[in-house]
């Protein structure tokens, strides 16, 4: 069977921790970490395949875009931070340039592979790779909200006293301040959250709910406070998505792709329960949504085409 290849593109925290969690997840994988800086990514590989001495068989090398050849997987960290007095929508631009340059490189020595998208605003950026490559849209990925879940999760988990494996509740939207809730479809220990919450004497009402949107949305801020960036966090969730491509394990997870349409927005990325396998990530249902959830999405699917638009423009 031959071993997958996975390429990661900018050898920062983020980058160089996403490398760790793909080869725990897939530890035959063959890993190549592209870097402006060629050296940081030698580093970053040198530590990495001392790392995996102990657990795998994973091999890691730093490289430049002629090793990305045949890869089946592309997942981009690099990009720039947020600036002092910078407006989101200037990063937006600065990042999907550099986005759109790295994949420019890389799509005619790896036609087939599937593109992940880490670097923020990620929904933008995917929008604007999609637009260069126009390909199939399940092979452009936006890690979309799959952490915002993941810190849901957690949270709830801590809440309600239960294992957050156990529960599936999900962050729909912008991976951003318009992120939404569903919880119309949350469930735990198989059963509805109000079916949980009568039986076991809790509650959660509208207060402690949006306290619970607002630690989700300022999760990355409190974490940056104090350790100075996050990256184990979405390092983890671009693990467990490859995972589900390279094993094409049909997992539900919440990344997004550019849709046809979304709560009548047409051509958008925000992040819905996708079906992510080999072919890379699909919807097969549109959730269920309350009439608050439904108007919040729309508004969070405006939020990004309005910055897609604008970034699509300028290029």
């Amino acid at each position: 069977m031959r071993q997958a290849k996975i390429v990661i593109v900018g050898a920062g925290l983020v980058g160089g921790s996403a490398a760790l969690f793909v080869a725990l997840a897939i530890p035959s994988a063959k890993v190549v970490i592209i870097d402006v800086a060629r050296v940081r990514a030698e580093g970053q590989a040198l530590d990495l395949a001392h790392a995996a001495a102990f657990w795998g068989h994973s091999r890691f090398r730093a490289g430049d875009y002629e090793d990305a050849r045949d890869a089946d997987i592309v997942v981009i960290t690099a990009g720039a931070g947020v600036k002092p007095g910078e407006t989101r929508l200037h990063l937006a631009r600065t990042n999907a340039e550099i986005a759109t340059e790295i994949v420019g490189r890389i799509a005619p020595l790896a036609p087939e592979a599937i593109y992940l998208i880490a670097t923020n605003p990620c929904d933008v950026l995917t929008g604007a790779v999609y637009d260069q490559l126009r390909g199939e849209r399940e092979r452009v990925i936006s890690t979309g909200t799959s952490l915002d879940t993941g810190r849901l999760r957690s949270l709830l988990s801590e809440r309600l006293g239960v294992v957050a494996s156990a529960i599936h509740a999900y962050v729909l939207g912008e991976h951003g301040e318009s992120a939404v809730i569903q919880w119309s479809a949350a469930t735990v220990c198989g059963m509805p959250l109000e079916t949980f919450l009568t039986r076991n004497g809790k509650e959660l009402g509208p207060a402690s709910r949006d306290l619970i949107l607002r630690s989700v949305h300022e999760a990355a801020k409190l974490i940056k406070e104090g350790k100075g960036a996050t990256h184990y966090g979405i390092a983890s969730a671009i693990g467990r998505i490859c995972e589900a491509i390279v094993h094409d394990m049909d997992l539900i997870l919440t990344v997004g792709i550019v849709q046809p349409e979304v709560e009548g927005v047409p051509d958008v990325c925000v992040s819905l329960p996708m079906v992510v396998n080999g072919a890379g990530a699909r919807l097969i249902a549109y959730p269920e949504l309350d009439p608050i959830e439904r108007e919040a999405l729309l508004g969070s699917a405006r939020i990004v085409k309005e910055a897609t638009q604008s970034v699509l423009h300028e290029r």
